[in-house]
């Protein structure tokens, strides 16, 4: 009896692996000869042995791992349904093209998806929001245009969201603020247009906030004052208006604050000295005006701090002069 149960399992394990070897091996029979070769060890029905392959004890993928190894193809013949208990897939930095196929939904288990560094093209499917389990999600550096899916805001346990260094337009999902698990928010060197949405203040575990390089308008919203976890704040190059918000001086885990390029107005926070965390600050050719407040000098960490292209008034605090880790510093005083 134990014989044979036994040779059940071991039959069992043959033929999930057989089934996901085939989804692979003619998904690699679509690639280049070049991206064929790489994929050498890829014979047989065996992927447990295979080159970037992953298995569980049951035989079946789990991780499939293809980084840096020029792969140059789609992912149309990828028949993500095979893979039933694959948790990580990444594909990173390859040559891949096309569109993302909107049946990646049925990757039911997957907690790790990483496209990113490759030339994919044309929208994010709205399905990628039935990845329910999904942790962390790159897709940033290709080609990508249209808008963020509102769906990715279904992706409540995810914890890093980064689609920088695409094509995207339109806003960032008001519904942002549903991703409460979020740590980093990276959507920076894309196109975006409208309003930073106040939600965002409700993502407490946020420390990476990247949404600069876009066309993003209106005021910082004072809600970002609520993110008590942020070490990295970047919205420059953008269209924001109105006054840097009092509450931004709540933030006293942040370490890099970048609003240059924005239209700004009104006065540096006098208040700013509660952050003495910060490293590097840099609200240059931004519109403010008023004095440097002197509780700048408070910032005995910083390093950087450019004030420069503005409409300042007044003196530099001469107690800046303490700040023995400053090396570079640029400001703009109107005598």
């Amino acid at each position: 009896m134990a014989t044979l149960v036994f040779a059940d399992a071991k039959s069992d394990k043959l033929a999930k692996g057989g089934k996901e070897a085939d989804s692979l091996l003619k998904w690699k029979a679509s690639l280049d000869n070049q991206s064929q070769s790489v994929l050498d060890s890829w014979v047989g029905n065996s992927p447990c042995n295979w080159v970037g392959v992953t298995c569980d004890s049951s035989g079946s993928i789990t991780n499939l791992s293809l980084i840096n190894l020029g792969l140059r193809g789609t992912l149309h013949s990828f028949n993500f349904s095979c893979f039933q208990n694959l948790s990580s897939l990444e594909i990173s930095n390859n040559l891949l093209h096309g569109t993302l196929p909107s049946h990646i939904c049925n990757l039911s288990k997957i907690i790790l998806l990483d496209l990113s560094g490759n030339h994919l093209t044309g929208n994010i499917p709205s399905e990628i929001g039935m990845l329910i389990d999904l942790s962390e999600l790159h897709m940033e550096i290709n080609n990508l245009t249209g808008l963020i899916p509102t769906s990715i805001t279904n992706l409540t346990n995810l914890s890093i969201l980064s689609l920088w260094g695409n094509k995207l337009f339109g806003s960032i999902p008001s519904e942002i603020g549903f991703l409460k698990f979020l740590k980093r928010l990276e959507l920076w060197n894309n196109s975006l247009t409208g309003v930073i949405p106040p939600s965002i203040g409700k993502l407490k575990e946020l420390s990476i906030l990247y949404l600069d390089d876009n066309k993003l308008s209106g005021s910082i919203p004072h809600e970002i004052g609520m993110l008590s976890s942020l070490s990295e704040l970047y919205l420059e190059a953008n269209n924001l208006t109105g006054s840097i918000p009092t509450s931004i001086t709540n933030l006293t885990n942040l370490s890099f604050l970048y609003l240059w390029g924005n239209k700004l107005s009104g006065s540096i926070p006098s208040e700013i000295g509660f952050l003495k965390l910060l490293k590097e600050v840099d609200l240059s050719t931004t519109g403010l005006t008023g004095v440097i407040p002197t509780s700048i000098t408070n910032l005995t960490n910083l390093s950087i701090l450019s004030l420069e292209g503005n409409k300042l008034s007044g003196s530099i605090p001469s107690e800046i002069g303490f700040l023995k880790f400053l090396n570079d510093l640029s400001y703009g005083i109107t005598v």
